[in-house]
Protein backbone atom coordinates (compact mmCIF):
# COMPACT_ATOMS: atom_id res chain seq x y z
CA UNK A 1 0.00 0.00 0.00
CA UNK A 2 0.89 3.40 -1.00
CA UNK A 3 0.81 5.66 2.43
CA UNK A 4 1.06 9.90 1.45
CA UNK A 5 1.47 11.90 4.59
CA UNK A 6 1.08 15.29 3.93
CA UNK A 7 3.06 18.45 6.45
CA UNK A 8 1.26 21.44 7.54
CA UNK A 9 2.63 24.81 9.16
CA UNK A 10 -1.08 26.27 10.23
CA UNK A 11 -3.06 26.21 7.17
CA UNK A 12 0.42 26.36 4.79
CA UNK A 13 1.32 22.64 3.40
CA UNK A 14 4.87 22.22 3.58
CA UNK A 15 5.29 19.49 2.00
CA UNK A 16 4.85 15.56 1.93
CA UNK A 17 5.94 11.91 2.44
CA UNK A 18 5.08 9.44 -0.07
CA UNK A 19 6.06 5.68 1.22
CA UNK A 20 5.47 2.04 -0.20
CA UNK A 21 4.12 0.05 -3.56
CA UNK A 22 0.67 0.10 -4.43
CA UNK A 23 0.15 -3.26 -5.25
CA UNK A 24 -2.66 -3.29 -7.64
CA UNK A 25 -1.06 -5.15 -10.12
CA UNK A 26 2.75 -6.56 -10.82
CA UNK A 27 5.50 -4.07 -11.58
CA UNK A 28 4.86 -1.88 -14.82
CA UNK A 29 1.70 -2.53 -15.05
CA UNK A 30 0.48 -0.68 -11.84
CA UNK A 31 -1.44 2.06 -12.79
CA UNK A 32 -2.21 3.37 -9.47
CA UNK A 33 1.82 3.49 -8.74
CA UNK A 34 2.12 4.87 -12.18
CA UNK A 35 -0.43 7.60 -11.36
CA UNK A 36 0.80 8.44 -8.10
CA UNK A 37 4.38 8.68 -9.35
CA UNK A 38 2.70 10.84 -12.30
CA UNK A 39 1.10 13.24 -9.74
CA UNK A 40 3.95 13.49 -7.56
CA UNK A 41 6.88 14.44 -9.98
CA UNK A 42 4.41 17.03 -11.65
CA UNK A 43 4.04 18.34 -8.03
CA UNK A 44 7.82 18.69 -7.29
CA UNK A 45 8.72 20.08 -10.99
CA UNK A 46 6.26 22.58 -10.61
CA UNK A 47 7.08 23.80 -7.05
CA UNK A 48 10.79 23.63 -7.44
CA UNK A 49 11.19 23.73 -11.21
CA UNK A 50 8.45 26.12 -13.08
CA UNK A 51 7.91 28.27 -9.76
CA UNK A 52 11.39 27.97 -7.80
CA UNK A 53 10.47 27.34 -4.64
CA UNK A 54 13.83 25.60 -2.80
CA UNK A 55 13.00 22.50 -1.49
CA UNK A 56 14.42 19.47 0.16
CA UNK A 57 13.79 16.30 -2.71
CA UNK A 58 14.78 12.64 -1.34
CA UNK A 59 14.57 9.69 -3.12
CA UNK A 60 15.03 6.21 -2.59
CA UNK A 61 13.19 3.90 -4.99
CA UNK A 62 14.45 0.68 -3.49
CA UNK A 63 11.85 1.30 -0.76
CA UNK A 64 9.40 3.41 -2.76
CA UNK A 65 9.88 6.60 -0.61
CA UNK A 66 9.81 10.17 -1.55
CA UNK A 67 10.39 13.21 1.14
CA UNK A 68 9.99 16.50 -0.17
CA UNK A 69 9.76 19.78 2.10
CA UNK A 70 9.86 23.44 1.20
CA UNK A 71 12.49 25.01 2.66
CA UNK A 72 10.34 28.07 3.04
CA UNK A 73 6.58 28.85 3.18
CA UNK A 74 5.26 29.79 -0.34
CA UNK A 75 1.55 30.31 -0.97
CA UNK A 76 1.86 29.28 -3.89
CA UNK A 77 3.27 25.99 -3.14
CA UNK A 78 1.31 25.19 -0.07
CA UNK A 79 -1.47 25.32 -2.74
CA UNK A 80 0.01 23.37 -5.37
CA UNK A 81 0.79 20.73 -2.73
CA UNK A 82 -3.11 20.82 -1.43
CA UNK A 83 -4.30 19.93 -4.84
CA UNK A 84 -2.29 16.81 -4.94
CA UNK A 85 -3.22 16.05 -2.06
CA UNK A 86 -6.91 16.28 -3.38
CA UNK A 87 -5.76 14.13 -6.16
CA UNK A 88 -4.66 11.55 -4.02
CA UNK A 89 -7.34 11.58 -2.20
CA UNK A 90 -9.92 11.12 -4.73
CA UNK A 91 -7.22 8.36 -6.32
CA UNK A 92 -7.22 6.85 -2.60
CA UNK A 93 -11.89 6.60 -2.98
CA UNK A 94 -11.04 4.50 -5.94
CA UNK A 95 -8.30 2.17 -4.78
CA UNK A 96 -9.01 2.39 -0.59
CA UNK A 97 -7.01 -1.15 -0.78
CA UNK A 98 -3.52 0.34 -2.34
CA UNK A 99 -3.17 4.08 -1.61
CA UNK A 100 -3.92 5.53 2.37
CA UNK A 101 -3.80 9.48 2.73
CA UNK A 102 -2.94 10.93 6.48
CA UNK A 103 -1.99 14.22 7.14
Amino acid sequence: MVTASFFRRGAEYTGFNISGHAGYDVAGQDIVCAAVSSMTMLTVNLVEGAFGVPSDLRVDEAKGDIYFHLKEEDPTASKIIKGFRDELTALSEEYPQNILVKE
